[in-house]
């Protein structure tokens, strides 16, 4: 075998390798994106429905919204708070691991809102003088809840949130 032949065949095996090695990573590339795409279209669909559960946990937390759910005629202060003050946490903890799918920043303005209501309750609950009569607890506090919405800075975060990932 001459030089010359030995020299087209290594390069010929080496244009052979390169061909392979390309055809390879182009391969590869092709499947990670295949990849990217199925979590990307599992992924979505869950932090869409976390960001709805969490809309509707802060729309159920809205003080008139969650007088309007949990009083009755008839219960007394201590009664109808600790009505309020279950619903907010169980519905909270109902909804807890939806964080895995929102922004820290979306959860802590949730935690925040759901926090200053129960600050709200309570406050109110304090100011009422007759023990007796949740209706006048019922009507100070959606005064009280008009006077600082809350919700409104957590949902106006979670709106933001969800408009960027699109």
């Amino acid at each position: 075998m001459n030089t010359t032949a030995i020299i087209i065949a290594v390069i010929v095996l080496a244009g052979v390798i390169a061909i392979t090695k390309m055809l390879i990573g182009r391969n590869l590339q092709a499947q990670a994106l295949d990849n990217g795409k199925t979590v990307k279209g599992i992924v979505l669909p869950l932090r869409l429905q976390a960001y709805e559960r969490m809309a509707l946990y802060l729309e159920r937390i809205e003080p008139t919204q969650l007088v309007m759910r949990v009083h009755a005629n008839g219960l007394s202060v201590p009664q109808e708070q600790n009505l309020l003050l279950t619903a907010i946490r169980s519905e909270f903890e109902h909804n807890l691991s939806q964080q895995i799918y929102i922004s820290n920043e979306v959860w802590n303005d949730i935690c925040n809102a759901k926090d200053d209501i129960i600050d709200i309750v309570n406050a109110v609950a304090e100011q009422i003088e007759d023990p007796m009569d949740g209706q006048s607890f019922a009507e100070a506090l959606l005064i009280a809840a008009a006077q600082k919405p809350v919700v409104n800075k957590a949902m106006a975060s979670l709106k933001a949130d969800v408009q960027r990932l699109f």
